[in-house]
């Protein structure tokens, strides 16, 4: 049983952090979303988008598929959330300062979250099928942590429009990369 033991112990590759950078137009892509699709069963989370200065805070927010989103709102203004989400429309009513709704995101896709009574508000929420995803900084820097090595085909989403889908290959001795995005 020993010898069985110390055979898987050493068949076991351990899982690795991936990390990377994200280039638009030569810049870091401050706030690219990078996933790899389909990488094991994502656990939803409760996440918070506050209304606060009129603007939504975060911008941008990545959350796994079946996550329930909340938004509070901060500001001495009524607001209102509204979307459509893969031909799902919701639209949270206007609300004032200490109210908060929210909506649960039961599908991949992109949100383009709105306010109806301020048109320069505006958000985005990737939803993402996949248990390894992150949000790049403001250098572009991301790491997707505790992936086990295989070939994968890695994702990258910016709210420019810009866009990257490729393999990607993570195992201990290939646990960087840095990519460049460009609008089509």
């Amino acid at each position: 049983m020993l010898t069985s033991l110390l055979f898987s112990a050493i068949l076991t590759t351990p899982a690795v952090d991936y990390s990377g950078n994200v280039l638009l137009r030569k810049s870091p892509a401050k706030g690219a979303v990078i996933f790899l699709e389909g990488y094991g069963k994502p656990k939803p989370v409760e996440e918070i988008i506050e209304q606060k200065n009129r603007k939504f805070i975060p911008r941008i927010l990545v959350v796994p598929v079946g996550s329930k989103v909340s938004f509070p709102n901060r500001d001495t203004v009524y607001h209102n959330v509204f979307a459509e989400y893969n031909a799902k429309k919701f639209d949270l009513g206007m609300y004032p300062k200490g109210e908060s709704r929210s909506q649960v995101f039961d599908k991949p896709g992109i949100v383009s979250i709105l306010c109806n009574i301020h048109s320069d508000m505006s958000a985005y929420i990737v939803v993402v099928d996949s248990a390894a995803y992150a949000l790049a900084n403001d250098k572009g820097n991301f790491v997707l942590n505790n992936v086990e090595p295989g070939t994968y085909k890695m994702q990258i989403w910016h709210e420019s429009g810009a866009k990257l889908a490729q393999p990607v290959t993570v195992s201990a001795s290939n646990s960087k990369g840095s990519f460049a995005i460009k609008k089509k």
